[in-house]
């Protein structure tokens, strides 16, 4: 089976998403910095106000916790987007043709080919909008629905079931 397509910036960000889902450390920053950090603001500010007896600190600390709560929480919703928009992407955004093969995925680019059996690939993932063909933990071919169509989209997922279960 031969597949032709283009990517977009939605099909990377949308990788990445799907790469940082899955990432167990990744999660434990984020709810450090989203969740953790804000409490141990109040916590500090709020023993400073009792110690001190000064109650400006229980405003300074929930304020200080909700700034950063909100600041971390933006940061890291807009992470991908940014870096993604900031790295020369042009292996990405190109034509892409695909073979599936009972002995594996072949990728052709203008200015790249590239060979890996079933057995190489970490792992494939779908979705309602793409199929994530890893090649690595962090990089995978994206198939996006919108270019290949609804019929196309599910016979591709079909074949790679085919070929990675044999």
């Amino acid at each position: 089976m031969q597949i032709s397509y283009k990517n977009n910036l939605d099909d990377l960000l949308a990788l990445s998403e799907d790469a940082i889902s899955n990432n167990k450390q990744w999660a434990k920053k984020k709810a450090w910095s989203i969740y953790y950090m804000p409490l141990l603001i109040l916590t500090v500010c709020s023993l400073f106000a009792f110690l001190m007896d000064k109650p400006a600190f229980y405003g300074g600390g929930i304020g200080g916790a909700l700034f950063s709560s909100i600041w971390s929480y933006f940061c890291y919703k807009n992470y991908p987007k940014k870096m993604a928009r900031e790295i020369e992407q042009k292996e990405v955004f190109c034509e892409h043709i695909i073979s599936l093969s009972p002995e594996g995925v072949k990728e052709k680019t203008a200015n790249s080919e590239s060979f890996n059996t079933w057995e190489s690939l970490t792992r494939v993932i779908y979705n309602d909008d793409h199929v994530f063909i890893y090649n690595t933990p962090v990089t995978a071919h994206i198939i996006p629905k919108r270019e290949v169509g609804e019929q196309s989209f599910q016979d591709i997922k079909k074949q790679i079931m085919a070929y990675k279960n044999t």
